[in-house]
């Protein structure tokens, strides 16, 4: 039996909640670490309230811990693509954006379209998204050092620390990646997924990886226009009348680290992927967009067939890809 329901904006440090119970409404912000969690379930159960159906935005690893909280503890937890909250907010025509505001128009989804529970990943599954993290913060270190050394260091003791640092970075990001293949190796699950994913041209090993951790299920994307959407890759258009017709940019309201992971592979499937080089044609022969609009929608048609082979559990086909 339900008791009440649960709207839960995540962000890095806090979860903001709204709990609509007996007929009324209370909020209260807690931390998001395992201290945090559970002082959310012991203010559920000092508001009397047995079971709750919660709901959370997608927000990969910083909506996991509280989901599986949540669930172990017994109550049904629904985690909803953040474009759906987002246009149902449009629909409230409210005019403040805070997280207290965010988490009631969550609750009120949950209230009026009740989705669909949500089941937690496996244990590689998690895994893989925690090694995925580890990843990108030792990628972006050893971007951070590269840069630093060819920004005019001169001096050799200075040069030669920096390339300590870059050398232990470039290790350990040998040493993650050989564990995410691992990882992925060892579950029949992740590596059928993965095998399909690497059928596509211009998908390698590492952009496999990505998906497989930061792209979420059919629970909670049921197309490849809401995958898009969930990627920050629509486009957003502004015009009105005759007098406003700005340029076309993609919302880029999505998760970021999907995004900058189609970057590169969308660059080489522009010239190996039969699907995607007869898109790149079609949009050049047409003029009117720029180069990087161009490489904007190779990475929507990549990931939209990274999407496609995942939901058909099928391999690439480039015969059918054509059409898409």
């Amino acid at each position: 039996m339900i008791d009440g329901v649960l709207g839960i904006d995540v962000s890095k440090n806090t979860l903001d909640a709204s709990m609509s119970s007996c007929n009324k409404v209370r909020a209260r912000s807690f931390a998001n670490s395992p201290d945090g969690w559970r002082h959310l379930l012991d203010w559920l159960i000092t508001q009397r309230v047995r079971r709750v159906h919660a709901c959370l935005e997608s927000t990969g690893r910083y909506s996991l811990g509280i989901a599986g909280a949540l669930n172990e503890a017994g109550h049904v937890v629904s985690i909803v693509n953040p474009a759906q909250i987002r246009d149902f907010a449009r629909t409230k025509l409210g005019r403040n954006k805070t997280d207290g505001v965010d988490a009631s128009h969550i609750r009120e989804y949950c209230e009026l379209f009740k989705p669909q529970p949500w089941a937690p990943p496996s244990e590689a599954r998690r895994r893989l998204g925690e090694l995925q993290t580890i990843r990108a913060g030792i990628v972006a270190g050893l971007t951070e050092w590269k840069n630093r050394k060819n920004s005019g260091m001169v001096d050799a003791v200075a040069q030669s620390l920096a390339d300590v640092t870059i050398s232990h970075f470039t290790s350990q990001l040998g040493t993650v990646e050989k564990a995410i293949a691992q990882t992925i190796d060892n579950d029949s699950d992740l590596r059928r997924k993965r095998d399909l994913l690497l059928s596509i041209s211009g998908v390698g090993e590492t952009l496999a990886g990505v998906v497989l951790a930061e792209l979420p299920g059919p629970d909670v994307l049921r197309s490849s226009a809401e995958a898009v959407a969930y990627t920050g890759l629509n486009p957003r258009r502004h015009q009105s009348g005759t007098s406003i017709d700005r340029v076309t940019h993609i919302s880029k309201i999505g998760n970021a680290v999907l995004r900058a992971a189609l970057y590169m592979p969308a660059m080489s499937a522009m010239r190996h992927n039969p699907a995607i080089v007869a898109l790149v044609m079609r949009l050049k022969s047409r003029g009117r967009l720029s180069p990087k609009q161009i490489v904007v929608a190779a990475m929507r048609k990549l990931l939209v067939l990274c999407f496609g082979v995942l939901k058909t559990g099928k391999p690439f086909d480039p015969a059918l890809a054509m059409g898409c």
